[in-house]
């Protein structure tokens, strides 16, 4: 069994302590908690003592953070006196990044590699429920399979001292969820991040494996502008929390309401195109900035989606073109039969609304002008100086005659040679042929 301090240090909240709890000696909270190692500590203290760094507890945690030996949120948790929970297995937590219903994540790195990760740590009520530590350890052993360049992999996930935890790797960047609170994104920028999203879904169902909470704050976006998605096999952790769940009278429906499946909704089986109607909501969400099934309630949100078509997108942004609506549409259906049919099918439709049309018959590419030759200085003036290339094989020439009836023969040579002549002659020709048949009418007119 865990420590309950131990365990209220990963899933309680930091309350501040008052100013006056501020420990006198800083070293023996520092020591006892392993976030440094046995020569870290050492040479701190040995600091201390020789005067180079201050001993007074602010001051010195102040030194600490400046060399880089605390960071901000370890050294916070020591001036209140908390000396437990930075260390979870073989891992020191180095700041707290985000908290949400199954947990809270961390920044920490392995003690013995030095990897930097994400470390997130499940919530106790959800350790409690031995049903669901066995799916999701089951569920693990398929996430650590996953290797994609817009997946979160996972490194590891274990069991230390009660705490159930995964680590996964830690990207530097923000979620869609927090760009979304900076405005609506550009229909093109929307567009590429849900493509991205669907081809680490592709692999991940390739693999057997719903997501089953897609939704912005699960796809996160690193300094590159590469999406990754988050919290692949965590969906069966959801059955346990009541918070992001909702019971019907089929069974358990899991995820998050906004961005929730009919069939999830319903409680029923869920294969991944249920993910790729929550990928739709999602992409609904970041370019009109409103839920695809708004309502009051819950309960009344979810009716939305198991009864009625979702608000058209077009009554938000009538400005987008008809074929992201049309994928869009596609995307919400309401049964899976008229959604996308598998992950990459759906992301080659998002790509082909941003990819570059190619136009039917490219126009050549341009030659680059050959630059001229120096001039020759031995040249006499006003002579143009020639490119200064090898010379190639003289190009051979053919004369090739066509077969005419000898009789032709004679005007043909003759238009070859003297092509003036030959049109006077062929002129004198007409015109005599011409006046003879002019003549032998009249005479036959006479006669008659």
């Amino acid at each position: 069994m865990a420590r309950s301090g131990e365990r209220d240090a990963v899933a309680t909240s930091d309350k501040p302590k008052p100013v006056d709890a501020v420990p006198a000696d800083l070293l023996p909270i520092i020591r006892n908690s392993g976030a440094l190692t046995d020569k870290q500590f050492l040479d701190v203290r040995s600091k201390v003592v020789s005067g180079e760094y201050p001993g007074e507890s602010r001051a010195l945690a102040q030194r600490l953070i400046r060399d880089g030996v605390l960071t901000d949120y370890q050294a916070r948790r020591f001036l209140v006196g908390k000396s437990h929970g930075l260390t979870v297995g073989k891992y020191v937590i180095l700041d707290r990044l985000g908290s949400g219903s199954m947990g809270r994540v961390y920044k920490a790195h392995h003690q013995l590699m030095g990897r930097v990760v994400a470390l997130k740590i499940i919530a106790p009520e959800i350790v409690t429920n031995e049903r669901i530590v066995a799916r999701f350890q089951r569920e693990m052993r398929l996430v650590g399979r996953l290797d994609h360049p817009n997946v979160v992999r996972a490194f590891d996930a274990d069991q230390s001292n009660g705490i159930l935890y995964i680590v996964m790797e830690y990207v530097a960047g923000q979620s869609l969820g927090q760009r979304l609170k900076g405005g609506i994104l550009a229909p093109v920028e929307a567009v590429g991040y849900a493509a991205q999203a669907a081809l680490g879904l592709a692999h991940a169902h390739a693999q057997g494996i719903v997501h089953r909470d897609i939704k912005p704050s699960n796809l996160l976006i690193n300094g590159d502008k590469q999406v990754k998605v988050l919290d692949l096999g965590l969906g069966v952790l959801m059955e346990a929390d009541s918070q992001a769940t909702f019971a019907t009278a089929d069974g358990v429906a899991v995820g998050t309401v906004d961005y929730m499946s009919p069939e999830q909704a319903c409680g029923r089986e869920v294969d991944g195109r249920s993910d790729l109607f929550s990928l739709g909501c999602s992409l609904y969400h970041l370019i009109s900035g409103h839920q695809a099934f708004p309502g009051d309630s819950p309960i009344e949100r979810l009716g939305r989606r198991i009864n009625n078509r979702p608000v058209p997108v077009t009554d938000r942004r009538p400005d987008l073109p008809s074929s992201l609506v049309t994928v869009l549409d596609k995307l919400l259906a309401t049964k899976p039969q008229d959604r996308y049919q598998t992950a990459a099918e759906a992301a080659e439709a998002l790509q082909g609304l941003i990819r570059p049309r190619k136009s039917p018959h490219p126009a050549a590419a341009p030659t680059a002008p050959r630059k001229p030759a120096p001039p020759d200085p031995e040249a006499p003036p006003g002579t143009a100086a020639e490119p200064h290339e090898s010379p190639g094989p003289s190009p051979v020439v053919v004369h090739a005659h066509p077969a005419y009836p000898r009789w032709f023969r004679p005007l043909a040579t003759l238009a070859e040679r003297r092509p003036l002549a030959a049109l006077l002659a062929t002129c004198v020709g007409l015109a005599v042929a011409v006046a003879v048949g002019f003549v032998l009418g009249w005479t036959l007119k006479g006669g008659m």
